[in-house]
C-alpha cells in the first residue's frame, strides 16, 4: 500500500487499527460526495485483487492531496456499498464498446455472438471500458481521540466536512481491519466483555472470500449488552435463531461466574423450551445448554421423577397448601371463558393463610371445598392426605347425626373427623371424606341451619362452592368439568411450587430450563404464564422493599404469540407486565419470532438487541425496516436462507454488521465450564 505523504497521512491509531498494510487494500478513489452518499470510482482489476466488492461491503476512505500538505487527514469516513452508480462517461464508453461491436460484426464472415461479441477490444479502450462506480453510503467517521492520556479510536455517525473528491483514496478493509471495524464498541460508560460470535459475511455467495482469505474476520460483541436489556432474534424456523440464544446464553453464564468469583451476584438465567431444544441434544447444534452441567442447569419438565438431582418435576400437587397460589393461578385462568359471577370472586380471592389473622377459619374451610372439587374431577390424591379446618363441635355433631325439624337432614352417621388442635373445634378430615362433608354442609344450610350458614358466610366459600356443586344461584355451571383439562398440571409427588422453586434457583445464578415439549399447549401456555407471574411478583417484592432485585435473564419462543398489539394494550396481562417492567426489576428478555409484525411496536422500540436472519416475506421485512437501516437489507433478508446468516445489531454497535453467526458446540459448553471451575467434557478419554 502506498505510504501516506508526510503531513497528509492520518493519526498513528487510525493508520495502525484501519489502514496498514494486511488491514485495507485499495480499491479506488472517491468519485462524488456529499454527506450521506459517496460514489466510488474502481476499476475491475483492482476489484479481483481485493477479492470482489460484494454488496453491503465496509470500505475506507482517508483524505490525500499531494499537492497540499496541510489538508486535514486525521478522520477516515466508513462506507456501506449499497449498489452501482453510473459515472460520467459511461454513456461515452458504451457508445465506444457498441461501435467496437458493430465492427466486429461487419468485418466478420460469422455473424455468431461468440465471434462477434468476443472480440478483442484494444487494450486502451478495455481498459477505459473497466471503470465502473459503486454507490455507497456514508455510515459515519473514524477519528482518534484523547481519553484519561490514551489514544482511542472513536466512531461518529456523521460527517463533519468532507473534501474535493481527489483528495480521497478507497481502501476495502480485510483481516484484522476489518474485524476492528467489525467489532467496533461505541464508547458507553458500562463495563466491556469482548466475546466472538461470528465472522463478516456479505453475501450468501463467499467463493471470492474464501479464495481470498478473507471469510473469517471476527465479530465481537459486548456480551454486557445482551444482560438487563432486550434482545430480538428474528427469522423463520430453522434459520439460526436458538443457535445464536444458547450463544448468548453460554456467554452470559461466563460472565456470571466470574462476577460470582469476584463475590458479586451471579446472574440466573430462566429459559422457556418449546422444543425441548435447550434441554436435550439435537442434531443442528450437536451439544445443548444443558451439557454445560448438572450443577449449574436445573431442567424442569413434565414426567420428572426425581432420579436425577437437576431434573426437577414441573407440575403442581394441587392438594398441597404450599401451592395454593399457583393452583389458584391455573384454575383462574381455566374458569376465565366462562361468564359468571363466581368466576371474578375465585380469581380475587386468597385462600392462603393470612399470618396477620391466624385465627381466620375462612381460608381453610374454602380449600376444603376445592380439595372435594379436586376430587370430583378426578385428580389422584396423595398418600395420607387429609383437610384440617376450624369447625365448631356443634356443627361437627351435626354433619355425624342431622338435625330434625321443620327440614330435617340425614347425618353421615360416622365420625369423619380426627382432633389435630389443641380444641376440639380443630380437627382434620381424611380426602375419603371431604366431599360428604362438604355436601352435608351445604345441605344443612339449605336447611337453615345457623351453624352452617355462619361456616359457609365468606366470598372464599361462595366463590368454590359453584365449582365443587356445578351450580351458581339457580343455574347449572361446568364447575368442577372445567378442571379436567388441569389433571396433566398435577402430581401428588410434589413437594413445593415449581414457580418459587425456579425462582430459588434463579437466585443462585444457576440456568433454568422449562422443558415444555411435551404436554398439551393449553397447559404449558398456562404454567409458562404461571412461572413469569411469581417471578415478577418476586422481583417486585425485592424492588419495593428498596433492595437491588437479583439479575435475571428470561428467554422467550413464539414472541408474536406475546407481545401483539392487541395484548399489549392488557396492563393485566403477564407477559406485557414482563416487557414494561423488566428493565427496572434488572430482568432481561430475550424474544425470538418469526414474525415481527405480530410484536407490539412499544416492545420493538425498546429493543436493544437485534439479531435478523432470513424473512421470507415483504410484510415483515417492511415493518422491520422501521428500525434503524435495516431496510437497507431488505432484498438480502428475504433471498439468503443461509442457517446462521444474519444482520446484527447491537447495544454498544453504532452500525449493523452482517455476521455468520458460530456454531455453539462443545468447545463452548467447555469454556462455560472452565470459568465454572469444572473439568471439561470428554468423550472416550479425550476432550471433544
Amino acid at each position: 500500500m502506498t505510504e501516506l505523504i508526510p503531513g497528509v497521512g492520518a493519526g498513528s491509531l487510525l493508520r495502525s487499527e484501519l489502514l496498514a498494510d494486511g488491514r485495507s487494500m485499495r480499491i479506488g478513489a472517491i468519485h462524488q460526495i456529499d454527506y450521506g452518499q459517496a460514489v466510488v470510482l474502481t476499476h475491475d482489476r483492482w476489484k479481483f485483487d481485493a477479492g470482489g466488492i460484494p454488496q453491503f461491503s465496509f470500505l475506507l476512505a482517508t483524505a490525500q492531496d499531494v499537492n497540499d500538505p496541510h489538508v486535514d487527514d486525521d478522520e477516515v469516513l466508513l462506507l456501506r456499498v449499497e449498489g452501482t452508480a453510473p459515472l460520467s462517461l459511461e454513456r461515452d464508453l458504451h457508445a465506444v464498446r457498441e461501435e467496437s461491436l458493430r465492427t466486429a460484426l461487419s468485418n466478420n464472415q460469422d455473424p455468431s455472438p461468440s465471434v462477434v461479441l468476443d472480440a478483442e477490444l484494444d487494450p486502451f479502450t478495455k481498459n477505459r471500458v473497466s471503470f465502473t462506480g459503486v454507490r455507497c453510503k456514508i455510515l459515519g467517521t473514524f477519528y482518534e481521540d484523547d481519553v484519561d492520556g490514551q489514544k482511542v479510536l472513536e466512531f461518529g455517525a456523521d460527517v463533519d466536512n468532507f473534501y474535493a473528491t481527489s483528495t480521497y483514496r478507497v481502501l476495502k478493509p480485510i483481516g484484522k481491519g476489518l474485524a476492528t471495524i467489525a467489532s467496533y464498541l461505541k464508547p458507553t460508560g458500562r463495563p466491556v466483555k469482548r466475546v466472538r460470535i461470528g465472522a463478516v459475511r456479505y453475501s450468501a455467495t463467499r467463493r471470492r472470500a474464501k479464495a481470498a482469505r478473507q471469510a473469517n474476520a471476527a465479530v465481537e460483541v459486548n456480551i454486557r449488552d445482551f444482560i438487563g436489556n432486550k434482545t430480538a432474534l428474528l427469522g423463520m424456523t430453522r434459520m439460526g435463531k436458538s443457535n445464536t440464544a444458547k450463544i448468548i446464553i453460554a456467554r452470559t453464564f461466563v460472565i456470571s461466574e466470574l462476577q460470582r468469583a469476584a463475590g458479586r451476584e451471579p446472574i440466573g438465567q430462566l429459559i422457556f423450551d418449546p422444543q425441548g431444544e435447550y434441554a436435550n441434544p439435537n442434531t443442528q447444534d450437536g451439544t445443548e445448554i444443558a451439557a454445560i452441567g448438572a450443577n449449574h442447569v436445573r431442567i424442569f419438565k413434565f414426567g420428572a421423577d426425581g432420579s436425577q438431582l437437576h431434573v426437577k418435576p414441573l407440575s403442581i400437587n394441587f392438594f398441597a397448601e404450599n401451592q395454593i397460589d399457583a393452583v389458584q393461578g391455573l384454575i383462574a385462568n381455566q374458569l376465565s371463558g366462562e361468564d359468571s359471577g363466581y368466576v371474578k370472586d375465585f380469581a380475587g380471592t386468597s385462600y392462603v393463610n393470612d399470618p396477620a389473622n391466624p385465627h381466620n377459619a375462612h381460608p381453610g374451610r374454602a380449600r376444603m371445598v376445592l380439595y372435594g372439587a379436586l376430587m370430583r374431577a378426578g385428580f389422584p390424591v396423595p398418600s395420607n392426605f387429609a383437610a384440617k379446618i376450624n369447625i365448631k363441635s356443634a356443627l361437627q355433631l351435626k354433619i355425624e347425626n342431622g338435625i330434625q325439624g321443620k327440614k330435617s337432614v340425614v347425618g353421615l352417621n360416622r365420625k369423619p373427623f380426627t382432633q389435630a388442635g389443641r380444641t376440639a373445634n380443630i380437627v382434620t378430615i381424611a380426602s375419603s371424606e371431604i366431599e360428604a362433608v362438604v355436601d352435608k354442609i351445604i345441605e344443612l344450610r339449605e336447611a337453615d341451619d345457623t351453624d352452617a350458614i355462619e361456616f359457609t358466610n365468606d366470598v372464599r366459600w361462595k366463590s368454590v362452592e359453584p365449582i365443587f356443586t356445578a351450580k351458581s344461584g339457580n343455574r347449572n355451571v361446568r364447575g368442577w368439568k372445567n378442571l379436567n383439562p388441569l389433571r396433566p398440571f398435577h402430581s401428588p409427588l410434589t413437594q413445593q411450587d415449581p414457580a418459587l422453586e425456579i425462582y430459588g434457583e434463579l437466585v443462585k445464578g444457576r440456568i433454568v430450563i422449562v422443558d415444555l415439549h411435551v404436554g398439551a399447549e393449553a397447559i404449558t401456555k398456562a404454567l409458562s404464564e404461571s412461572i413469569t407471574r411469581r417471578l415478577l411478583s418476586k422481583q417486585t417484592e425485592v424492588f419495593t422493599s428498596g433492595k437491588e432485585p437479583p439479575h435475571i435473564q428470561v428467554m422467550l419462543e413464539e414472541a408474536h404469540n406475546l407481545f401483539s398489539s392487541d395484548r399489549y394494550k392488557d396492563d393485566l396481562d403477564v407477559w406485557v407486565k414482563l416487557a414494561k417492567e423488566a428493565s427496572k426489576l434488572n430482568l432481561g428478555m430475550t424474544y425470538a419470532t418469526q414474525e415481527v409484525s405480530g410484536v407490539a411496536h412499544q416492545v420493538k422500540a425498546n429493543t436493544a438487541n437485534w439479531v435478523v436472519a432470513h424473512l421470507n416475506n415483504t410484510t415483515e421485512v417492511r415493518e422491520l425496516a422501521k428500525f434503524y437501516d435495516f431496510g437497507a437489507f431488505s432484498d438480502a433478508i428475504i433471498a439468503s436462507e443461509d442457517r446462521g446468516y444474519v444482520r446484527l445489531k447491537t447495544l454498544s454497535s453504532p452500525y449493523i454488521v452482517p455476521v455468520q453467526i458460530d456454531r455453539y458446540d462443545s468447545a463452548l459448553v467447555n469454556e462455560a465450564r472452565a470459568a465454572a471451575g469444572d473439568s471439561p467434557l470428554t468423550l472416550n478419554g479425550t476432550e471433544f
